[in-house]
């Protein structure tokens, strides 16, 4: 009798927890962030940017209309991605939603597009890929949004600028395990110098180079990439990270550097693992503030 009330509770519990992973899969939170910063110029403080990472071509139709209404109401200046909103994995290839959102939200807002691992990957191994990237890149440019591989675009209001770059990392730095250095010298001879006079914007997909982006001069580093740690653990944070190392240190949040800053967003979607437990998709929501 006590192996079988001990089963029904088991099965009642993995229930649950089936159930509450699939609403935080089939529901999008909207976390709000505020970035201080004096070298935000007069002209853009109150920057409104939403920031979408790791779609993986996810939640087509209820999930992803309720999305853009959120966005919507936010009404920002722009929509920063920070990558990997395609999926190519194991010589599976979508976009299809990926395509569909970015042009209903092209239509009404900049959108400024940083590549991730799966964008790369499509673009790279074309004898698997096949021209997917190509007509994936040409769907892009006739909706309007601007793809920034290793390229920088400049606002200028008057005497204030405000410079978004999107960094598309080699493979090196997403390998599995190890954590391969960042040369001091990388991002200079990929991105070009950084410009101390603006306020520099970086959408960099992967969170592990905190250190070298701020080096660099990114005043606000936008990344994804590690799905908030797939399970969010109550005071310990997300478990794991794609690179296989567990409670990364830069899951999910809010991070900072001396003045400079990193947020990372723990994601939109899934793909080889598709589970999430204490760690809801979402939306972020963040606004520029000039301090003196």
């Amino acid at each position: 009798m006590g192996l079988w009330i001990a089963g029904i509770i088991l099965s009642i519990l993995i229930i649950a927890v089936l159930a509450r992973s699939w609403y935080e899969r089939s529901h999008v939170v909207v976390r709000e962030y505020e970035v201080e910063s004096e070298a935000v110029g007069e002209a853009f403080d109150g920057y409104t940017m939403v920031v979408l990472a790791d779609l993986h071509d996810n939640g087509a139709g209820q999930r992803n209309n309720r999305m853009m209404a959120s966005i919507r109401r936010v009404h920002p200046d722009a929509v920063m991605v920070a990558g990997d909103m395609v999926m190519a994995r194991k010589g599976i290839c979508r976009y299809g939603e990926c395509v569909r959102l970015l042009k209903r939200l092209a239509f009404c807002y900049p959108v400024y597009y940083g590549l991730g691992n799966h964008e790369d990957r499509m673009g790279r191994d074309k004898e698997v890929y096949g021209s997917s990237y190509q007509e994936w890149y040409s769907e892009m440019m006739r909706a309007g949004v601007t793809v920034l591989d290793n390229l920088s675009l400049t606002l200028r209001e008057g005497t204030d600028a405000l410079t978004i770059t999107g960094l598309n990392l080699d493979l090196d730095y997403y390998q599995k395990i190890k954590k391969t250095p960042m040369t001091p010298r990388y991002l200079e001879e990929t991105l070009g110098v950084a410009r101390r006079d603006e306020y520099h914007i970086l959408l960099a997909h992967s969170p592990k180079y905190f250190e070298a982006y701020a080096a660099w001069g990114a005043d606000l580093t936008l990344s994804g990439h590690y799905h908030g740690g797939t399970v969010c653990l109550p005071f310990l944070g997300g478990v794991v990270a794609p690179d296989y190392g567990f409670f990364p240190k830069w899951s999910k949040g809010k991070f900072e550097l001396g003045k400079k800053t990193m947020i990372v967003s723990g994601g939109l979607g899934t793909h080889s693992v598709n589970f999430r437990l204490g760690n809801m998709s979402e939306l972020l929501v963040v606004r520029l503030k000039r301090v003196s």
